[in-house]
């Protein structure tokens, strides 16, 4: 796994995927290319405006408006320039979607300089989230489909991609790597701001360990939403932060091993408010010739007050989402890797105020699954990332 830019940052390097290069610049990137089969039953994001209730606790997710992946491909790319000039290195990440819903679209992912102090390195701009173990990037982590933790974390995030706006500095004392940041508010709902540190430690060859927590406002949850009409409920209205209001102080610790081509790792977090807790276990093992084969087990507990409260619907019983995910990969060539991924999913949860046909059901648990990005049911994926 590729560190993220922090760490990288106080190594003193700034590696592309590629070779596009004069002596002081670098341009390089990727394509991400995704055909996606999903069960009927997995309940994913929505393409239309309202979602109708269903009237059995056997199935409570809406899914009336059909599944929005099923048989479609997918196609995400990245450009990064890198530039250095003395101690100053910038960096700017273009990020480009095709989105069937909204219309193709380009979004600013990193756009930061890192300057080298000597003893400390100080990064200013928006880079990506400090925090977590999983970096943004397709060509960086370890599947196909994001982690629940990361998942979580960028669900909290207000800018796209698991990013965040400040400064920070990041430098070594004795064996660790210390990182503390100066941020906006990440879910910037207010004029706060977010204070983050992160400590990271390699006692042995392939052992990493890293400790993080950054702090964030309490947000007033709009939960009261819950209560609409039961007819329909206004998917746009479904979102975590919408529903839930922010998940507050988040701390993350996470481990990652390997050794004679095998890896594992443990990504776990917990938060004030929403999450009580998630856990990513993962490992995996290069075979040799391109070929690895990895498995991730995923689980979100959740706080059990994340909707009280006057106006909002008892909930009881509660369970946990889960997911489990295999994943195969082949590097065809330097610059092309094939995957193929399965990942099936658990997130039903139990009736509201005691009633099975109440929309009520259907919106938290589409509220959840938006916090999480986890959904019901099988999703089979085949993606072919392209470098340069």
């Amino acid at each position: 796994m590729n560190k993220k830019l922090i760490a990288l940052a106080v190594a003193g390097t700034f590696a592309g995927y590629g070779a596009v290069a004069s002596a002081s610049t670098t341009v390089s990137g990727f394509t991400d290319i995704i055909y996606s089969a999903v069960n009927d039953s997995a309940a994913a994001a929505q393409p239309c405006t309202a979602v109708t209730p269903v009237t059995s606790t056997s199935n409570p997710s809406p899914n009336s408006c059909g599944n929005s992946s099923e048989g479609k491909f997918n196609a995400d790319a990245e450009i990064d320039v890198i530039s250095t000039v003395g101690a100053v290195t910038v960096r700017v990440d273009v990020d480009l979607q095709l989105s069937a819903d909204s219309g193709d679209s380009g979004s600013i992912e990193q756009a930061l300089f890192a300057w080298d102090l000597g003893p400390a390195t100080l990064i200013g701009g928006v880079f990506n989230n400090p925090i977590g173990q999983e970096a943004e990037d397709a060509p960086d982590i370890n599947f196909t489909s994001h982690s629940v933790v990361y998942n979580i974390l960028d669900q909290q995030t207000a800018l796209a991609g698991n990013n965040v706006a400040g400064a920070a500095v990041a430098g070594a004392i004795g064996p660790v790597t210390l990182t503390g940041a100066l941020l906006n508010d990440i879910n910037q709902s207010n004029e706060e701001n977010s204070l983050a540190l992160v400590a990271n430690y390699s006692p042995i060859a392939g052992l990493d360990l890293e400790a993080g927590f950054v702090t964030q406002a309490a947000q007033a949850d709009s939960a009261a939403r819950l209560t609409v009409p039961t007819s329909t409920v206004d998917a746009a209205s479904l979102s975590g932060a919408t529903i839930f209001g922010s998940a507050e102080d988040v701390a993350n610790f996470n481990v990652a091993y390997s050794i004679a081509g095998a890896t594992v790792g443990l990504d776990y977090m917990t938060a004030g408010a929403i999450v009580d807790s998630a856990y990513t276990i993962w490992g995996g093992y290069e075979f040799g010739q391109g070929f690895a084969a990895r498995a991730r087990l995923e689980n979100v507990s959740w706080d059990s007050g994340l909707a009280s409260g006057a106006g909002i619907p008892t909930i009881t019983g509660l369970s946990d989402s889960e997911a489990i995910t295999f994943y195969f990969s082949y590097q065809a060539t330097p610059n092309l890797l094939i995957a193929l991924e399965v990942k099936d999913g658990d997130t039903r949860q139990a009736a509201v105020d005691g009633t099975s046909t109440s929309g009520v059901a259907g919106a938290l648990e589409a509220g959840l699954n938006s916090v999480s990005g986890l959904s019901d049911g099988n999703t089979t994926t085949l993606e072919f990332i392209a470098t340069f």
